[in-house]
Order: structure tokens, then sequence, then C-alpha cells
């Protein structure tokens, strides 16, 4: 197979309709690709960190509100199953996470517990991963959530992307703010400006 192309349909044996347990353990027990010379392994390394840096983009572009950085890390075809439905093609999943961005104020997302096997072909991958998150709504509503995701990727012209993803969402707890609790008189700073300044109202409860 060339690269730039990729497999029609889904690696045998896995479906993103199927239940969200069978995704994750037939990913995480498929063998981890080795190389037989220091510079397979090398590359398989290479290819592994390129693979979770799709996943890093993704948090960084998505809970900056940047929408077309987000879209980055998504193949033309990509087919997105979330919460909400099922999304083909690039502009219907620009617009979910148009609306998505719309609903809140700011949100952290941290992804966790990742694993990646890369399959023999060299060009498609899978990974998975928790997320816990907290969000502020629109209306200022702290709350925190967690879930999973389980992703296929193929490398387009170098560059790894998501043609397939599942978003699981399972559970959602309201969080009730507090203020910083005080440690004493800090010492004077140099300069008046400070991170609150930088960062701008929108980002802070």
């Amino acid at each position: 197979m060339n690269e730039g192309q990729h497999q029609e349909g889904r690696t045998p044996g896995f479906d993103m309709r199927g239940p969200m347990w069978a995704i994750h353990h037939k990913v995480v027990s498929l063998p981890i690709a080795r190389g037989s010379s220091l510079e397979d392994r090398l590359r398989l390394v290479e290819e592994e960190l390129a693979v979770r840096d799709v996943l890093t983009r993704y948090t960084y572009y998505y809970d900056g509100n940047d929408l077309d950085g987000t879209m980055t890390v998504f193949h033309d075809d990509c087919l997105l199953i979330n919460p909400r439905g099922t999304y083909k093609g690039k502009e219907a999943i620009r617009r979910n996470y148009a609306y998505l961005m719309s609903q809140r104020r700011f949100v952290f997302h941290y992804a966790t517990n990742v694993a990646v096997r890369l399959l023999d072909d060299g060009l498609e991958a899978w990974m998975t991963a928790y997320y816990y998150g907290v969000d502020v709504s629109g209306t200022g509503v702290l709350s925190s959530t967690a879930g999973t995701y389980a992703d296929r990727l193929v490398k387009v012209e170098g560059e790894w992307k998501i043609i397939e993803r599942r978003i699981t969402y399972n559970y959602r707890h309201v969080l009730s703010p507090e203020p910083p609790i005080a440690a004493g008189r800090p010492p004077e700073p140099t300069a008046v400006e400070t991170s609150r300044d930088l960062i701008g109202p929108d980002a802070m409860l």
C-alpha cells in the first residue's frame, strides 16, 4: 500500500459500534510493533510518538477554541461517533466542534492511559485513551466529565490523521468552585502584569 492511501472499512475484528470495553481490549491485545534492527526500532518509536502527538494537538486546539487547528487532526473522510450522533466527513465534524465550542467558556481535557498499536503496513494505527475534562459552560456552571477515545488513524503524505473516532461520555458531575486559600502575604512582584492579564477574563471562572 502506498502512503496516502488507506484501507477501506475497518480493521478485521474492530467495530466502532460495538461495546466500549470490547474495542479497548481488542486494541491493547494487539502485539506491539517491534523492529528487528536498531534503525527499525527507532523508526517505530518515532511513529508511535507521532500518533500520540495527534491526541495531544487535538486537546490543545479543542480546549483553546481553535476550530481550524482542531480540524487538522482529522482525515477528510473521517467518521466521528459521539453521544449526539454520527458525523461523516470534515464539514459535518466541523459543525459538531463549532457547536461544542459555542456552548462553553473554557475547558481542560486530560488524556490518559493512551495505548497505540501500529499495524504491519506502517500506514495505519489504533489509539485508545481515557479522558477527564473540567469545563465551564456558557452560563458559568463548573462540571467534570469523563469517557474514552477510540481512534483509527492513517498516514497521509507523512502525517497521521484520524479517519475514525468514537467518543464515549460516561459521566458528568457538577462541581462547586471555591476561592483559593490565602497563604499569607506574597512577596512584592517586580511588575504589576499577571498571568490573569494575559489569558483574559473568558479563561477564568
